[in-house]
């Protein structure tokens, strides 16, 4: 009875023992191979501070500047290295596509999901533009398992879907490895082979206002995370 209790209790809380439930990979970790990504490094901590999730974390994205590779990404030559990424020296961006049918999103809305995160540091992880969970630091190479609530889930949509995740820039390791499972079992077939369309380019005046393409005069055009000034006459 205590044992049932503390297991109610961890649920309730958005945190999982991993051991707790039988894992079907929705999005697989470095522990069932590399998986596809789009990543993007930025130039300082401030720069990433100032972005907004929706430039860059959601799903019309425009990933043309953006690198497509295949994670983990990490420092070290020794824990999941994929990809280098020297974290030293630059903060990290990176989107995963899933597709998912009317089928799969339906019963996905019925399963106990959990995201599980390796990381060095400081990640927020994004599901299509809208945070579902942040931490501070590092877990070396543990992974933290965090249960989405029902309105996480209903973030899912029918077709494309991004899971995205920044990194802050730090003074000693870094890494990342990420991915989605739940309890029981459905068929994922496809649900990491997304053939996703490429999303227009997003406009701003200086002011940072949207706008649906830029006028005569200065202006900022933003490809993904990458803002460039504009003018036209």
């Amino acid at each position: 009875m205590k044992r049932l209790i503390l297991i109610l209790m961890t649920f309730a809380c958005g945190v999982l023992n991993a051991q707790e439930s039988e894992r079907t990979m929705l999005l697989r970790t470095l522990s069932d191979g590399p998986w596809l990504c789009a990543y993007y490094l930025l130039n300082s901590n401030d720069e990433l501070s100032s972005l907004s999730p929706a430039e860059w974390a959601g799903r019309c994205v425009d990933e043309e500047e953006w690198i497509q590779g295949e994670g983990p990404l990490s420092n070290s030559p020794d824990q999941f290295k994929t990809t280098e990424w020297g974290s030293q020296l630059q903060p990290l961006l990176v989107r995963r596509h899933f597709t998912l049918t009317e089928g799969q999103l339906n019963e996905l809305l019925t399963k106990t999901i959990v995201l599980t995160c390796s990381y060095d540091e400081n990640p927020k992880v994004y599901l299509n533009g809208s945070l579902i969970w942040s931490t501070s630091g590092w877990n070396d190479n543990d992974y933290a398992n965090f249960v989405l609530i029902p309105r996480q889930k209903r973030l899912f949509v029918v077709g494309d879907n991004v899971l995205a995740v920044s990194l802050s820039q730090g003074s000693g390791g870094g890494h990342i490895d990420y991915g989605l499972y739940f309890n029981g079992s459905f068929s994922t077939s496809g649900v990491e082979n997304a053939d996703t369309e490429k999303a227009p380019c997003h406009y701003y005046n200086l002011t940072g206002q949207p706008v649906s393409a830029p006028g005569k005069g200065v202006g900022i055009v933003r490809r993904g995370a990458v803002a460039k000034k504009i003018i036209r006459f």
